[in-house]
């Protein structure tokens, strides 16, 4: 089971580098990537927090 949810995690980080990776040229607005960073987090239940 942990090995499972750091799965999860690590999956949710790389998905979170992508997110900040756009937002940072310019290609999704600041409001966008929230959505989707929370989006993305329910989708992999992901139990992490990432602080921006």
């Amino acid at each position: 089971m942990k090995a499972e949810k750091q799965t999860k995690s690590a999956n949710f980080l790389r998905i979170v580098a992508i997110l900040k990776s756009l937002r940072d040229q310019g290609k999704i607005s600041p409001k966008e990537y929230g959505r989707a960073k929370n989006y993305y987090k329910n989708l992999t239940g992901a139990d992490i927090v990432i602080a921006d």
